[in-house]
């Protein structure tokens, strides 16, 4: 059985020595994933460096460096690198410890083999939160990932770090060093970590923020409406009220505008899914929507937008109604979050 922090990962395995082949090709047939030819060394791994999750090397520590270090961009999108000795004594999680996975693939691979992952990231060696691994468990979009090493530094020298929330967090989800307190109030240490969904700012020397996919944006338009004026008024709807684009999770619209071009091209540039809301669930919703004679008249329906932002947002909270530009409309609601949880890995 494949681990679960395994399950999605695309993993690429390479070997200079039989004995590395050999437990490459263990792992491999345990964990998943793909055990490269030795030929062509530097190549295959330019390329799976670019195209896989995980790289798993079994070989010397230094050889692995001197290979992925012309490689290397940035911690929010390198993948994992693990290095192995070709006995399986020793796993390393050399690269991408949180946001990449190699921390938990380094702690399975060790305890799958019987051997010892070694582990230097500070946050888990000091057994202090580490708030990329927090985000990414509670699917939290990092705003400002360059701020991140002020708040672990803070917490690995004890000090305490202030975690203001718009959302529910876990009680007792955190040690005492994380003092939790509404986002709206400032926040009395000069580390904090801020999670909106809103791009009000938070008053201290160094804030990260989290972004949960909270909103659902309703959209209507004309019928060949330009893509660049679509999202011009979507840049402008979010901005006029304050809405952090990262926050974002979906687009909603009804069945007549699924093969829209300007909405199917905002999606497209900013990944966002497209949910289309059926009619008859628009028709049978007691919301008292703003009714519009003309979209009636053109739709069969009395609301587009925000009838779509709130069935799609699992009839959430409303945060705008129905906002008019030329041509185009928006409205966004507010999904229900489950409270936010920290768990230190192997608890």
């Amino acid at each position: 059985r494949i681990p679960k922090g395994y399950r999605s990962m695309k993993t690429a395995y390479f070997w200079l020595t039989p004995q590395g082949k050999q437990l490459a090709e263990q792992l491999q047939a345990h964990f998943g994933g793909t055990v490269e030819p030795k030929a062509d060394f530097a190549e295959a791994v330019r390329r799976a460096f670019a195209d896989c999750d995980a790289l798993v090397f079994v070989m010397a520590t230094g050889i692995v460096v001197r290979t992925i270090a012309p490689l290397v961009q940035s911690k929010a999108s390198d993948p994992a690198v693990l290095v192995l000795d070709q006995r399986g004594k020793h796993v390393i999680s050399l690269l991408s410890g949180h946001l990449g996975g190699a921390n938990a693939m380094a702690e399975q691979a060790a305890a799958y083999l019987g051997g010892e992952a070694v582990i230097t990231t500070a946050t888990d060696v000091e057994h202090v939160p580490a708030f990329d691994l927090f985000a990414k468990e509670n699917h939290l979009t990092i705003e400002n990932l360059e701020e991140l090493k002020y708040i672990s530094g803070a917490l690995v020298a004890g000090e305490p770090v202030s975690l203001c929330t718009a959302f529910p967090v876990e009680k007792n989800a955190f040690p005492e060093t994380v003092q939790i307190q509404p986002f709206s109030e400032t926040p009395p240490h000069a580390c904090a970590v801020a999670i909106a969904d809103t791009t009000e700012s938070v008053a201290a020397p160094h804030v990260l923020y989290l972004r949960p996919k909270s909103l659902v944006l309703g959209v209507g338009c004309k019928k060949q409406i330009p893509p660049a004026h679509l999202e011009q008024c979507f840049r402008t709807f979010l901005q006029e009220h304050h809405l952090s684009l990262s926050a974002v999770e979906k687009l909603a619209t009804i069945g007549l505008k699924r093969e829209e071009p300007a909405i199917l091209a905002l999606c497209e540039k900013y990944r966002l899914p497209l949910e289309i809301v059926a009619d008859a669930d628009i028709q049978a919703c007691a919301y008292p929507f703003a009714a519009s004679a003309f979209v009636q008249q053109v739709t069969g329906l009395p609301s587009v937008s925000e009838a779509s932002a709130y069935l799609a947002s699992g009839c959430g909270e409303v945060l705008t109604g129905k906002v008019k530009y030329s041509g185009v409309t928006f409205a966004a609601c507010r999904k229900t979050i489950e409270p936010l949880h920290w768990k230190e890995r192997g608890q």
